[in-house]
């Protein structure tokens, strides 16, 4: 069993108990060492109190067992708003807000579409401009995102 089986293993509880999804996990030989390093989120946005605890809890965790015998780096963060969407918790985690999406060929005569998420399901994802619905067949994105406004 590979080290990111392990920790998915170590964590699955904690993560089960506080409402916590495990968006990605990577662990990797950087400069100084190993990384071990976490991206999770949770439905109302992950705080960093929450991150924190985490890390902590996975710290005492993998040092207690003597699960890396090397120098690590342990990181807990949030994969951060501007993070691609690709699975469907992702989209049903921001139905109701605005996407920026980009496909691989036009659709409806564009490539970029911006508009509220209001539909989806295992092939399409529709959002909503101006009063104007626009299916987009998820096959054809090349990358959709929350839009960010400042």
């Amino acid at each position: 069993m590979d080290m990111v089986d392990r920790v998915k293993i170590l964590v699955q509880g904690y993560l089960e108990q506080n409402g916590i999804e495990l968006v990605e996990i990577t662990y990797r030989r950087e400069q100084g060492g190993v990384t071990l390093r976490l991206l999770v989120d949770t439905a109302d946005g992950i705080s960093i109190a929450e991150c924190e605890a985490l890390n902590n809890y996975i710290g005492k965790c993998l040092d207690n067992g003597n699960i890396i015998n090397e120098h690590y780096i342990l990181e807990v963060s949030s994969p951060g708003l501007d993070r691609p969407m690709t699975v469907d918790r992702d989209f049903e985690r921001s139905m109701g807000k605005e996407l920026e999406v980009a496909t691989f060929e036009p659709i409806d005569m564009h490539k970029t579409h911006t508009g509220k998420l209001v539909g989806m399901d295992k092939e399409n994802i529709v959002i909503e401009s101006g009063g104007i619905s626009t299916v987009i067949p998820r096959a054809k994105i090349a990358k959709a995102k929350l839009s960010l406004e400042f």
